[in-house]
Parts: C-alpha cells; structure tokens; sequence
C-alpha cells in the first residue's frame, strides 16, 4: 500500500475506535444494567437487542473498513508514524536534541472503561445468562394473565407436614417442611376484608427457609376475589428455591427482572474478581506515567537493537502496558532515540529467594522513549542492582544532552492503530460473541447447562477477539528481567 492509501486509512482510524471500543463498551455496560435492572421481559429483551445491535455496527463498520482497505501490517504502520517528522520540530542538528518538555500521555479512561465493559461481558455472558430468566415462570405467567397482584398477606392457618431428609454433612437432621398455608386476602375496595383459602404447597428446609407460622406476613401472588385459584409464594417441588423462585423472590417474579437477589449477588461476585483483576492491569501507577518531568532527569542517546536500546556502554529497555519493545524489534531495528528515565521516581522491588533462585533487587523508573522523528512513548525502565539509576546516563539538561525549547512531540500509542491491521479472524470472533449474546437474550437455548455452554462459548470469542486484535511482532529472545539497565558485555548479554 503506498503513503496515500495509508494516510486515507490513519484518518479513518479514530472513527473506527470511537465506533468499535467507544460505542461497543458503552453498549455493553449499558446492556449489563439493563439485565439487573430492567423489569417486563419483552422490553428487556428489545432493549438488550438494541445493545446488541449498537456493538455489532462497531463490528460491521471494521468488516467494512477491512474489506475496501487491504490490511496493513504492523511494519507499515510503525514506518508511516517515525518515518515522519513531527511539523514544527527543530532540525537545526545532526543529532536531535531532547525537547525542555513532554506533552501528558491521555489518560487511561478510554482503556479503563473497554477493560471494565470486556471484563463485564464475559462473566454475563458466560456465567449470568445461564441464570437468568427469558421470560416469567408458567404458573406465574398464568397468575398475571388472569388479573393477579402481589402484596404482603398474613397468615391465618397453616397445614404442615414435616419430612425427613437425611443429615447434613456433620450429622444434624434435615427437614423439609411441606405446608398448606392459609392467607386472609384483602377484599374489594370499600367492603370488610374476607378470610379466604389460597391454598399452596410449599417446600422448605430448616437451614434455609425455616417453616412459616401463623401470624407471619409474607409476599404472595394472588387473583383478587378468585379463591379458587392458587395463589404463588414459593416454590412447590423439592429442591427449587434454592437461587430464584423462593418467597424473598417473589415480587422479583413478578415484575419479571431477570435475577433474584441471590443470582444478583453470584453474579456481583465474579464480577468484582473477574473486573478488578482485569481494570488493576489497566490502572494507572508509576509503571505507566502520564507525564516525565525531563531536565534533570537521566538520558541516554541510543540505538535499538533487537528490541532494547544500545548506547554509551548500557544497554536498556522500555516496558510497560502497552510499550513492550521487544516484541516491536524487528519494526524498530536501528532507529536512533533518546531515553529519558526519572531516576528521582524510582521505586525498588524484591524478589526474594525461593527454590534454589537467589534474591534479586532493582529499581522501576519512570521512563519516555522519545524518537528522532518527534514521537514519544511512555514506559518504565527496571535497574537491576548493583546498577543505580541514577548513576546510568547523563543529565538531561547538561551539556551532553542538552535541551531544546523549540522542539515539539508528540505522544504515540502504538496499540491504538489495531482497527487498521485486524484480520478476518478476530472480526468473526467479536462477531461471534455479539450474535451468541443475542441468542442468550432469547429463550432459543434452554436449560441452565446448555445456556451455559453456549455463554462460556460466547465469553471465550470475545475474549479471544480481544487479545487477538493486538498484532505481535518478531520474538527477540530476550530473558525477562535481562537487559534492562546492565553495561553492554555484562549478566544482561
């Protein structure tokens, strides 16, 4: 593809991730609320559908984009962006000179709110979904259909049967009461309220719904003035109940939300671990500044080689979210830089002794690779002892790196061009998910394990999608913890 064809695509590029990640997120998070929350499942299935519809026209618009503009490879990406000068820059040297100041990276929201919305869908879909419920259980549809109202009723008369049901793992009796209840039903408005018989048979266990009384007053489903038809408080066969239809969860059947108060905490649960973990690899911490205060700060003009940058008897490497080099090598092979690192930031790190490894100690500095062309990247830099970061390099601002005020960058964030160089098969994978969401928001798969089955399938092409969709490049073979901080011809070569 020549420089044009490239050019027209890099400015297709931020519509084609406010689009996809932007409005995809959103639509899921929103889809996320709408199925804990939302009440009627007819409107909740079009409103999950209308989600649905928002993330999979973010899909569509890069099958679109993918099928009129040939796929660029990570190469000619990276080439197109340091290939070019950034306008305004000071050309006055041979060697650039490291510019007085660094623009602030954006901040992390953008990947903070994807994480969360990724991390959100793939416990939905692969674990809530088979809970929750695509429509209101028959006998309380047939309740509703008759004119039915839920209310808190009073016990007038109970007909219990109590039976043995064997011994819980440490011993103590277990019983399941099976009871008959009476309740005194309101009357028609403006006459004397008229004990009636709504008759229901109700399994319970000592352990988690302990047998009713007289006197107690309890959420019931009932058709006023029809006596002759049973009214709904719990579940009538042995073993339901246990996570949705028991009489806390009555009035949630009735509104017809998707998940009991039970379901609801399942799921908040594996959220929070399955989100925290996700958005922690996101968050923003002295591994991934935003900003590098660069006079006084250390400098070292380089060369990469094979991933890690070479100069003046050290060699070093950028990590970092979205800055690992070494896998970038082969694209970036040559090129001459400056790395700057906050040796005054630095934080240290222990890694103690364990199964014949010995200790290990080094120091994790803030840290900016700053291109010829004008582009920076954002990253930290580990030191291993008995190196110090400070005493790597020279002063930025001294008279071996001196400083240039006319100098303009730009910050680049290289995973953000991945629009422009997906393939076929991470489209049909997000594509995937989007269409099985849709099929779980209906009732065509029923059953907890085959819903089930079908979400973990779901989960799992989102997530593949997602990981896939960042192009690696060319494997260096470096050892992790080598080659970072160590003079050339030393432990890290």
């Amino acid at each position: 593809m020549d420089r044009a064809a490239r050019e027209r695509a890099m400015r297709r590029l931020p519509l084609l991730l406010v689009a996809s990640s932007g409005a995809g997120s959103v639509a899921i998070l929103v889809a996320a609320l709408v199925l804990v929350s939302r009440g009627g499942h007819s409107q909740r299935f079009w409103l999950l559908m209308a989600c649905a519809g928002v993330a999979a026209a973010g899909i569509v618009l890069l099958a679109v984009h993918r099928a009129w503009t040939p796929r660029l490879t990570y190469d000619e990406l990276v080439r197109h962006v340091l290939d070019e000068p950034v306008p305004g820059g000071s050309a006055d040297h041979d060697t650039p000179r490291l510019p007085a100041a660094l623009p602030r990276q954006p901040g992390r929201a953008r990947y903070t709110l994807a994480a969360a919305a990724v991390a959100t869908w793939t416990v939905i879909c692969g674990i809530v979904l088979a809970m929750a419920d695509t429509g209101a259980p028959p006998e309380v549809r047939k309740l509703k259909d008759a004119g039915a109202v839920v209310d808190t009723l009073r016990i007038t008369d109970t007909d219990t049967r109590a039976e043995d049901a064997g011994k819980y793992k440490g011993g103590k009796p277990r019983t399941l009461y099976n009871q008959m209840l009476t309740f005194e039903m309101p009357g028609e408005k403006g006459k004397k309220a008229d004990p009636t018989r709504g008759r229901r048979s109700v399994y319970a266990t000592s352990v988690d719904l302990s047998s009713y009384e007289v006197g107690d007053r309890i959420p019931v489903i009932y058709v006023p003035g029809r006596s002759d038809i049973v009214g709904y408080m719990g579940p009538s066969r042995k073993g339901d109940g246990i996570l949705e239809g028991y009489n806390g969860d009555v009035e949630r059947l009735f509104a017809e939300r998707a998940l009991s108060g039970r379901q609801l905490g399942l799921a908040l649960l594996a959220w929070l671990i399955v989100t925290g973990l996700v958005v922690r690899m996101t968050a923003v911490s002295v591994e991934n500044p935003r900003s590098l205060h660069v006079p006084g700060s250390r400098a070292l003009r380089g060369t990469f080689r094979s991933g890690r940058i070479q100069g003046a008897g050290t060699t070093m490497q950028l990590k970092g979210f979205e800055t690992e080099f070494s896998g970038m090598g082969p694209f970036l092979e040559g090129r001459h830089v400056w790395l700057c690192w906050d040796a005054r930031r630095a934080k240290g790190r222990l890694d103690k002794a364990k199964n014949g490894r010995p200790e290990k100690k080094w120091t994790t500095s803030p840290a900016a690779v700053i291109f010829d062309s004008g582009h920076a990247v954002y990253g930290y830099v580990d030191v291993h002892e008995p190196q110090q970061p400070g005493h790597l390099g020279v002063e930025a601002g001294g008279a071996d790196a001196p400083l240039d005020a006319t100098r303009q960058v730009r910050i680049w964030q290289p995973h953000r061009t991945w629009p422009l160089t997906v393939g076929w098969g991470v489209l049909a994978s997000l594509a995937l998910s989007v269409l099985i969401s849709g099929v779980l928001f209906s009732d065509l798969v029923q059953g907890f394990f085959p819903r089930l089955f079908v979400g973990l399938a779901g989960s799992a092409a989102l997530v593949l999608g997602v990981v896939l969709r960042i192009p690696r490049g060319g494997q260096t073979g470096i050892p992790d913890g080598e080659g970072a901080g160590v003079p050339e011809g030393g432990p890290g070569n």
